[in-house]
């Protein structure tokens, strides 16, 4: 690809990157947000997370526990810790160690 053409499209990831950051701050800025941005706010998050713990215990086997125990036991301190503390990045660098310990002691 010569240079000038990969200077183009970089150019218009960044306008298209802009654009997408702007898109918010434009159009929620003026006025105050209708019920359905109130509702998007509560529930998306939640849901958000539990698709991505569904997708992350898609390939786990219950036949041994080598398999089952590191990623329930990480689950459940990563939930206890964020119920507890109340504070996400302890919850969740706490949960990826306790992973990481487990996947190397069982």
């Amino acid at each position: 690809m010569p240079v000038s053409k990969a200077l183009l499209v970089s150019l218009l990831i960044g306008l298209i990157i802009f654009c997408e950051r702007l898109f918010p701050f434009a159009v929620f800025s003026k006025r105050k947000p209708g019920k359905l941005i109130h509702i998007f706010e509560r529930y998306i998050p939640p849901l958000v997370m539990i698709g991505l713990l569904i997708y992350s215990l898609r390939d786990v086997r219950f036949s041994s526990l080598a398999q089952w125990v590191p990623q329930i036991s990480a689950i459940a301190f990563t939930i206890v810790t964020y119920i507890w503390k109340k504070n996400s990045l302890l919850s969740i660098f706490g949960g990826t160690i306790i992973y990481m310990i487990l996947i190397r002691v069982i």
